[in-house]
């Protein structure tokens, strides 16, 4: 690793083209709502360009761990929701973020749930076992259903 800047967490990262490529990471920096990275090898606009609006992968190793009760979006798709009763909601299928509001999508039978990621609702998530245990206030459940 040549010189990372030390306020990013990764120090690499991978493209999918044609084949998945590796790229090591010179700088990055956030502008507007986006962030811009400069990726070794890749010295030109015309170069750049090419690789404009690919998602972005990283080597789950290389993230940090988190701070208790807070988690990676790729963690939380896919889990199981169940009520604090054994009842089976349904999937994360997304997450939307809002300014201090963050909402499971959840599919349940081929529609959407959101459902609030707040520690009163959604009581226990367990990572290991990929389930998130909620204790919905009533209603919710048949609220917004989509």
């Amino acid at each position: 690793m040549e010189n990372i800047p030390k306020n990013i967490f990764f120090s690499r990262v991978y493209l999918q083209r044609e084949k998945t490529q590796e790229f090591w990471v010179e700088s990055f920096r956030p502008y507007r709502e986006y962030f811009i990275l400069k990726l070794k090898g890749i010295d030109s606009l015309s170069q750049a360009r090419e690789f404009v609006g690919q998602e972005i992968l990283l080597p789950e190793k290389d993230l940090h761990t988190l701070k208790k009760n807070n988690y990676y979006f790729f963690q939380l798709i896919g889990c199981l929701v169940l009520t604090k009763g054994g009842d089976r909601v349904g999937s994360v299928k997304d997450l939307l973020c809002f300014e201090n509001n963050n909402l499971l999508v959840v599919e349940k039978e081929g529609k959407e749930i959101l459902i609030p990621f707040t520690r009163s609702i959604c009581i226990k998530v367990n990572l290991k076992k990929r389930e998130i245990l909620i204790d919905p206030p009533p209603g919710l459940l048949e609220l917004n259903e989509i």
